[in-house]
Parts: structure tokens; C-alpha cells; sequence
């Protein structure tokens, strides 16, 4: 196994810059703030960027806890990596992870000042220091199902070369909860809303029965009672509606929607369409 460094002080775009280069350097897997990312999937580990403070987040960047050490030293195991690209502030860093999860010594090193300009070192440290946001070489879709986040964007990284180009990943925009805005708080009141305006939409429902929101670490679980006219095909109905609730949910938010069930009360035969709340 060949094991890459990354190093970079906090802040100067290191996740956005490990894509393009695990790219190049046939990387399939990253070690970044506390996961086992392969490709757009993290296989063990637990994210810093969830953590409530910085000093938790970095005992979590290193492995600290012995049960998460071992469990991604576990995965790591059974893959049998023949790359692996380490992340971190400092050379000590990254040596103190590689001898937490026993990997070899590093071979290459890479310094964040040899792969990015200037300006974009700038841009990255004003995005941490001024906006309180971080970013995380994972599609948002990937990081929402592991943890909920305010998740700010998500966008397509490509490699470009003259006659081509190729998509090569996603990167996620988050704000974690020990950024400087502080926690993200959304009432129940507000993701009603946000239910009944979408669930009008559909002409087949008649009513919106009881309706229960349960917000925890998790996410965000739904249960809705509906009615709907006679004679509609209800599978595609409620998926339809669970399809929609999630996406315009998930955009709004940024929180985790760990599931939406939706039960039919009943059925109607009518023409006029009334709502009820």
C-alpha cells in the first residue's frame, strides 16, 4: 500500500484540491477529517464536521476514540487499498493518524501552497473564516444520509484537459454546528408550511389529516394522513407526494429526511376539492 499526504493549514481548500488529485494519482481512497471515503461513498468512520466544537472535531480528525479508530482500520483491512491519500494540517498530523490506523509510511507529499495559487488559498480561507463554511469531497446526498448538516451547495468537480471533460466527483459546501454562525434551528410550524404548500399542488388529494414531524439529531421523520379522490392509483400517488415532500425538503432545510409515510384515510367521490388543516 502507498500512502499520499495532503497537507494544508485549516481553511486552505485541502478537500476541494484531494478530488483532483486522487484523480490523477489513481486514489480510490481518501482519509479526510475523521472518514473512509471511497470514490462518493464513505465506507467507516465518523465526520469532524459534526462534531459541536473544534476540539472535538479535531480528537475526531485523528482518530482519537479507539472505537473509531478501529473500526475504519477494520474496513481498511478488508479492502486491501493499493493508494490511500491521508489529509491534514501538518506533517505531525497526518503521522499521528497513519500510526493510529497502523498504515505504512508516507511515500509522497503533497503541499497545498505546490497545487493551488494564491488566490485560490484566499477564496478557501475566506469561505472558512468569514462564512463559517466547509467543504467535503462527498456528493450532499452521500453526507445527509451519514449525518444531518446545514448543507450549503454541492457541486460537480471536472477534470479538463483539451479534448475532454470528465466529471470526477462531487464536493459538498456544509456549515458544521462549531462554524461561527452558530446551530441551525427550524420549528415544526415552518416544515408544515412548507408540507401543505407542496401537497396542494397535487389535485387528487381532498385532505390533510393529522400530520406528525419528529426532529431529532438524526433528521427529520414525517407521517402524513391523507385523503384522496376515487379512483386515483395510490402507490404512484404516495410516491409521488414522498418523492416531492423530500426533494423540496432536503433543498430548503438542509437537514436530513429520514423518512415521509404517508397514510390514506380514505377516498372520496367528489368533484370540488377542499383543503382542511
Amino acid at each position: 500500500m502507498r500512502v499520499f499526504a495532503l497537507i494544508g493549514e485549516s481553511g486552505t481548500g485541502k478537500s476541494h484540491k484531494a478530488l483532483l488529485i486522487a484523480h490523477k494519482e489513481n486514489i480510490e481512497y481518501i482519509i479526510d477529517d475523521g472518514l473512509l471515503i471511497k470514490k462518493d461513498k464513505i465506507l467507516a468512520g465518523l465526520s469532524a464536521k459534526k462534531e459541536l466544537n473544534k476540539i472535538q472535531a479535531i480528537r475526531r480528525a485523528i482518530f482519537f476514540d479507539k472505537a473509531h479508530a478501529q473500526s475504519v482500520k477494520k474496513i481498511i483491512k478488508e479492502e486491501k487499498p493499493k493508494n490511500i491519500m491521508v489529509l491534514g494540517t501538518s506533517v505531525e498530523m497526518v503521522e499521528k493518524i497513519i500510526e493510529t490506523l497502523e498504515l505504512p509510511p508516507v511515500s509522497i507529499v503533497f503541499n497545498i501552497e505546490d497545487i493551488s495559487s494564491e488566490k485560490e488559498i484566499q477564496l478557501a480561507r475566506t469561505s472558512r473564516f468569514k462564512e463559517g463554511t466547509h467543504v467535503i469531497p462527498l456528493p450532499g446526498i452521500e453526507i445527509q444520509r451519514k449525518f444531518p448538516i446545514n448543507l450549503v451547495e454541492s457541486l460537480e468537480i471536472f477534470y479538463r484537459k483539451r479534448y475532454s471533460n470528465r466529471k470526477i466527483g462531487e464536493r459538498t459546501v456544509v456549515r458544521p454546528p462549531f462554524s461561527y454562525f452558530g446551530k441551525l434551528f427550524i420549528s415544526e410550524n415552518a416544515i408544515l408550511d412548507i408540507i401543505y404548500f407542496q401537497i396542494k399542488d397535487f389535485k387528487d388529494v381532498i385532505r390533510i389529516g393529522k400530520t406528525k414531524i419528529n426532529i431529532n439529531q438524526e433528521g427529520i421523520s414525517i407521517s402524513i394522513n391523507l385523503t384522496l379522490k376515487y379512483g386515483v392509483n395510490i402507490p404512484e400517488m404516495v410516491r409521488a407526494i414522498q418523492e416531492q415532500l423530500k426533494k423540496e425538503l432536503d433543498y430548503i432545510t438542509g437537514i436530513n429526511i429520514k423518512n415521509i409515510d404517508v397514510l390514506i384515510d380514505s377516498l372520496i367521490m367528489e368533484k370540488n376539492k377542499f383543503f382542511s388543516f
